[in-house]
């Protein structure tokens, strides 16, 4: 009788999200088993129905839901083989002086300590059977100064962080990598533009592909680097932001040269 083989199982936290939401098909396409944990419990039933998932409502704000989320996906799963760590609380563009004290805390709470739970709790497993991939999610936030004041810091502590976990993992079996998404079309993005809050075309002169990103786009990296394809690979930072990272001083020369018209 040919022995069967288990489908490998990942949990994507911020499943619900565009691209937590992109993450889940993306991997879903490629044979592994998902679970969508998300806040919004209703659309990660969404989501989960529409791709063929699993989903628990998870609030990474709060320690003892991470931690039931990660006994619940070994359990109804199986073994957790992949985690892509990708809820974030976001914010708007303000200055310092303007900060939301309640809000910064909020976004630490999720962004940060949120992550390190996430990264811990379905990392246990991992360890005992000395395999195992997890995919963070930073931001190009994290290389530069932006309006961002909370957010902005969370995501360069998540480069620092991934890298601390990829080396005192590494010889253990797990790999630990960080995508960090530049301008990406996410249903919450879109919002914002809606509001008047950020304006698309400035964020697109600033790309050197003249477009922003796609939500699958991220989701590509993010399967890529939690598959057996990227074996050799950990502690990376890996943007994919239309190029606005290499634009760097083109805005002191008039900013990247549009192509003429028609």
């Amino acid at each position: 009788m040919a022995e069967t083989t288990q489908a490998p199982v990942a949990a994507v936290t911020g499943g619900a999200g565009g691209i937590g939401e992109a993450t889940v098909k993306r991997l879903r396409d490629q044979g592994w088993q998902v679970a969508v944990l998300d806040l919004n419990a209703d659309l990660a039933r969404e989501v989960a129905e529409r791709h063929g998932a699993v989903a628990r409502e998870t609030d990474l704000g709060d320690a003892r839901s991470i931690e039931d989320a990660a006994r619940w996906v070994e359990s109804e799963l199986g073994p957790c083989q992949g985690l892509a760590a990708v809820a974030a609380h976001l914010e708007n563009p303000h200055m310092p002086e303007a900060q939301d004290y309640d809000e910064w805390e909020a976004i630490l709470r999720v962004n940060l300590t949120g992550t390190f739970r996430s990264m811990t709790e379905f990392g246990r497993g991992m360890l005992e059977r000395g395999s195992g991939s997890i995919v963070t999610i930073g931001s190009i936030t994290a290389f530069n100064s932006s309006p961002l004041q909370a957010y902005g810091p969370t995501k360069a502590a998540i480069l620092n962080m991934t890298r601390n976990f990829a080396v005192a993992w590494g010889r253990r079996g797990v790999r630990v990598n960080c995508v960090c998404p530049g301008p990406t079309r996410t249903p919450a993005v879109e919002a914002s533009y809606a509001r008047g809050e950020r304006d698309p075309q400035t964020m697109i002169d600033q790309t050197a592909l003249g477009r922003l990103v796609k939500p699958g786009q991220v989701a590509s990296a993010i399967a890529f680097l939690l598959s057996e394809d990227a074996g050799a690979i950990t502690g990376v930072e890996l943007p994919v932001d239309a190029g606005t990272s290499a634009t760097g001083l083109w805005g002191m020369y008039g900013g990247v040269a549009k192509l003429p018209t028609a």
